[in-house]
C-alpha cells in the first residue's frame, strides 16, 4: 500500500496537472471568443455598409 506521504505527493502533481490544463483549455477559449468576436464584427461592418449603400 501506498504511504501517506506518497498519496500526498500524488495528489499534489494531479493538481498541479489540473492547474496546467484548466489554464490551457481558458487559453483556448479566450482565443476562440476573441475569434468570434473578430467575425462577428466583420459581418456587422459588412452588413452595416450594404444597408446604408
Amino acid at each position: 500500500m501506498f504511504g501517506l506521504g506518497k498519496k500526498i505527493n500524488t495528489l499534489f502533481w494531479i493538481a498541479i496537472f489540473g492547474l496546467i490544463l484548466t489554464t490551457i483549455y481558458s487559453a483556448v477559449l479566450l482565443y476562440q471568443g476573441i475569434d468570434s468576436k473578430r467575425k462577428l464584427n466583420f459581418i456587422w461592418g459588412k452588413n452595416k455598409e450594404e444597408t446604408e449603400s
